[in-house]
């Protein structure tokens, strides 16, 4: 049975899966818009992060902690 999460911790989740990593592929193609190794990196991570940590809820099921 999962435990329901705590604001904060949905909160954290998102900032780390997806916000953080937005505004670094915003300033790595201001900054050095070659640099491509960077943007799949994050991306890599934006997908790993969204997949384990599920920082979302869908109605009344609460997704898996890790």
């Amino acid at each position: 049975m999962a435990r329901k999460r705590s604001t904060f911790r949905i909160l954290v989740y998102l900032v780390l899966t997806v916000i953080l990593p937005m505004v670094l592929m915003v300033i790595n193609h201001t900054i050095w818009i070659d640099n491509i190794l960077l943007t799949i990196f994050l991306i890599t991570w934006m997908g790993f992060g969204l997949i384990v940590l599920q920082p979302y809820s869908v109605g009344d099921y609460e997704t898996i902690e890790p």
